[in-house]
């Protein structure tokens, strides 16, 4: 066999032995959450926020709003066109947007934790907006980062 078939094949065994490692590590997990008596499922042990029904409704389009705005900023900045990933950013993740999210929900009554995490939240993005116009990817991506944090912290914490 010459060496170009042969490095390959090695990189095809080691490819196939990495993605034997990832399935066996998953097939591991599952175990471990079957013999927990979860039934194949994490335990969910995030907080119910028992919110009105209108303001669920609100809350879940505030949700769907935030999600769409970080595909916005994520496809503006492969564009290259960060003044719309900074508006963006602004308006739909800073601060404006919860001043639209606090109307939608109509004065519902949220813990005090789930409040510090939404404006932990807008805080964050409105340092993404800031950050944008400088046009630098290795300011600007912790930014995004942190942003995308802020959202994975509030809804491992809580739920409807």
């Amino acid at each position: 066999m010459n060496d170009r078939r042969l490095a390959m094949v090695a990189g095809g065994f080691s490819l196939l032995f990495v993605a034997g490692c990832v399935v066996s590590e998953s097939d591991h997990r599952h175990q471990m959450n079957m013999e927990a008596g979860s039934s194949g499922a994490a335990m969910d042990v995030r907080q119910a926020l028992n919110l009105p029904p209108s303001a669920q409704e609100g809350l879940k389009l505030t949700m769907r709003e935030h999600l769409e705005a970080l595909q916005a900023i994520v496809a503006a900045l492969a564009l290259e066109d960060y003044k719309k990933a900074a508006a963006v950013a602004h308006e739909d993740l800073g601060f404006p947007k919860h001043h639209q999210a606090m109307q939608r929900e109509q004065g519902a009554l949220f813990p005090p934790r789930y409040q510090e995490l939404a404006m932990a939240h807008h805080q964050v993005a409105e340092d993404l907006a800031q950050a944008i116009p400088s046009r630098d990817m290795k300011k600007i991506l912790p930014h995004l980062d942190r942003t995308m944090k802020a959202c994975v912290a509030c809804h491992r914490a809580y739920k409807l």
